[in-house]
Protein backbone atom coordinates (compact mmCIF):
# COMPACT_ATOMS: atom_id res chain seq x y z
CA UNK A 1 0.00 0.00 0.00
CA UNK A 2 1.35 3.43 -0.91
CA UNK A 3 1.83 6.11 1.68
CA UNK A 4 -0.80 8.83 1.72
CA UNK A 5 -2.05 11.71 3.79
CA UNK A 6 -5.78 12.30 4.19
CA UNK A 7 -7.22 15.63 5.29
CA UNK A 8 -10.92 16.37 5.76
CA UNK A 9 -12.64 19.75 5.81
CA UNK A 10 -16.09 21.08 6.60
CA UNK A 11 -17.49 24.60 6.43
CA UNK A 12 -19.86 25.39 9.26
CA UNK A 13 -22.89 27.51 8.36
CA UNK A 14 -24.61 30.21 10.38
CA UNK A 15 -26.81 27.57 12.01
CA UNK A 16 -23.66 25.86 13.38
CA UNK A 17 -24.07 22.78 11.19
CA UNK A 18 -21.83 21.65 8.34
CA UNK A 19 -23.03 22.89 4.98
CA UNK A 20 -23.80 20.37 2.23
CA UNK A 21 -21.75 20.68 -0.95
CA UNK A 22 -23.37 20.26 -4.37
CA UNK A 23 -20.29 18.46 -5.70
CA UNK A 24 -16.51 18.33 -5.33
CA UNK A 25 -15.99 21.39 -7.55
CA UNK A 26 -18.42 23.42 -5.44
CA UNK A 27 -16.59 22.38 -2.26
CA UNK A 28 -13.21 23.24 -3.78
CA UNK A 29 -14.65 26.60 -4.88
CA UNK A 30 -15.46 27.47 -1.27
CA UNK A 31 -11.97 26.61 -0.02
CA UNK A 32 -8.68 28.25 -0.84
CA UNK A 33 -5.87 25.72 -1.08
CA UNK A 34 -3.48 28.18 -2.78
CA UNK A 35 -0.97 28.11 0.10
CA UNK A 36 -0.51 24.35 -0.26
CA UNK A 37 2.29 23.26 -2.55
CA UNK A 38 1.07 20.27 -4.55
CA UNK A 39 4.02 20.42 -6.96
CA UNK A 40 4.73 16.90 -8.22
CA UNK A 41 1.75 15.49 -6.30
CA UNK A 42 -1.68 14.34 -7.45
CA UNK A 43 -4.23 15.13 -4.74
CA UNK A 44 -7.54 13.31 -5.01
CA UNK A 45 -10.70 15.12 -3.87
CA UNK A 46 -13.92 13.42 -2.78
CA UNK A 47 -16.98 14.05 -0.62
CA UNK A 48 -18.09 12.07 2.44
CA UNK A 49 -20.63 12.31 5.25
CA UNK A 50 -23.64 13.03 3.06
CA UNK A 51 -21.60 15.59 1.06
CA UNK A 52 -20.68 17.72 4.09
CA UNK A 53 -17.00 16.78 4.19
CA UNK A 54 -14.39 17.48 1.52
CA UNK A 55 -11.65 14.84 1.64
CA UNK A 56 -8.22 15.58 0.20
CA UNK A 57 -6.07 12.46 -0.18
CA UNK A 58 -2.45 12.96 -1.23
CA UNK A 59 -0.61 9.81 -2.32
CA UNK A 60 3.15 9.44 -1.96
CA UNK A 61 5.52 6.82 -3.33
CA UNK A 62 5.91 3.64 -1.30
CA UNK A 63 9.62 4.23 -0.76
CA UNK A 64 11.97 6.01 1.62
CA UNK A 65 11.86 9.08 -0.63
CA UNK A 66 8.06 8.95 -0.63
CA UNK A 67 7.97 8.78 3.15
CA UNK A 68 10.39 11.72 3.40
CA UNK A 69 8.18 13.74 1.03
CA UNK A 70 5.11 12.74 3.04
CA UNK A 71 6.70 13.90 6.30
CA UNK A 72 7.77 17.21 4.74
CA UNK A 73 4.31 17.85 3.28
CA UNK A 74 2.58 17.12 6.59
CA UNK A 75 4.98 19.31 8.57
CA UNK A 76 4.32 22.20 6.18
CA UNK A 77 0.60 21.51 6.37
CA UNK A 78 0.41 21.63 10.14
CA UNK A 79 3.03 24.31 10.78
CA UNK A 80 3.05 26.67 7.79
CA UNK A 81 0.12 26.47 5.40
CA UNK A 82 -3.40 27.77 5.86
CA UNK A 83 -6.63 26.71 4.18
CA UNK A 84 -9.45 29.25 4.28
CA UNK A 85 -13.10 28.80 3.47
CA UNK A 86 -16.07 30.97 2.62
CA UNK A 87 -19.67 29.93 2.04
CA UNK A 88 -20.41 32.63 -0.53
CA UNK A 89 -16.94 33.48 -1.82
CA UNK A 90 -16.95 36.82 0.01
CA UNK A 91 -13.89 38.28 1.64
CA UNK A 92 -15.17 37.07 5.01
CA UNK A 93 -13.33 33.81 5.40
CA UNK A 94 -12.54 31.42 8.19
CA UNK A 95 -9.34 29.48 8.68
CA UNK A 96 -10.16 25.81 8.29
CA UNK A 97 -8.41 23.21 10.37
CA UNK A 98 -8.59 19.65 9.10
CA UNK A 99 -11.25 17.66 10.97
CA UNK A 100 -8.78 14.82 11.36
CA UNK A 101 -5.46 16.48 10.77
CA UNK A 102 -4.03 13.51 8.93
CA UNK A 103 -4.10 9.80 8.48
CA UNK A 104 -1.00 7.85 7.57
CA UNK A 105 -1.92 4.72 5.68
CA UNK A 106 1.47 3.02 5.75
CA UNK A 107 3.97 2.87 8.59
CA UNK A 108 7.14 0.84 8.22
CA UNK A 109 8.60 -1.24 11.03
CA UNK A 110 10.29 0.97 13.59
CA UNK A 111 8.64 4.19 12.38
CA UNK A 112 6.37 6.33 14.47
CA UNK A 113 3.15 7.80 13.13
CA UNK A 114 3.69 11.50 12.34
Amino acid sequence: MANSLRYTYQIIGVDSSAITFDDVDAAKGMMDFSELDFTGLSPVYSLEDSDTTLVVTIPFADSDAGRTAQDAFHNNMKDTWTVTGSIDGSTLTEILQPDNSFTVTSIKDGEVDI
